[in-house]
């Protein structure tokens, strides 16, 4: 269930042409992502609610903590990371479908280790899975 909730998140950000996009589950190291910007999705925490039953039908609420974080390239300054940010992957967010999600906080930071700016945008999302009942 989370795996399809990040793999969501990052057809929706592909979709609106923030390329290239990674899971924060993959095992891709950061020398080998791109040398330009890249973008990864990761899960902070993850919530199941009471499911809700029908005949035939199980609803499951879902609450998350989502991370986008997006890279810069080398000896990028901080206002177009931030200007990249609200150009390309801010629409994405608001477009989201089938989730309810509101932008909590965006933080921006340098890693002295591969000399690049991160922006950090953390997402709360709330939603239902459905799943059909089998006969009995």
């Amino acid at each position: 269930m989370i795996d399809g909730i990040v793999k969501e998140i990052i057809e929706k950000l592909s979709q609106n042409g923030v390329n290239p996009v990674y899971s924060g589950f993959d095992a891709v190291s950061v020398e080998k992502k791109n040398r330009g910007f890249f973008t990864v999705v990761s899960v902070g925490s993850f919530e199941l609610q009471t499911p809700i039953y029908s005949e035939f039908t199980a609803f499951v609420p879902y609450k998350a903590d989502i991370a986008i974080s997006v890279t810069a390239p080398e000896n990028y300054r901080m206002e177009k990371l931030y200007e990249y940010f609200s150009e390309n992957v801010q629409p994405a967010v608001m477009k989201f479908s089938g989730i309810n999600c509101l932008l909590r906080k965006i933080s921006i930071k340098h890693d002295s280790n591969i000399n690049r700016f991160i922006l950090t945008a953390n997402l709360s999302v709330s939603g239902m899975n459905r799943f059909e009942r089998g006969s009995e």
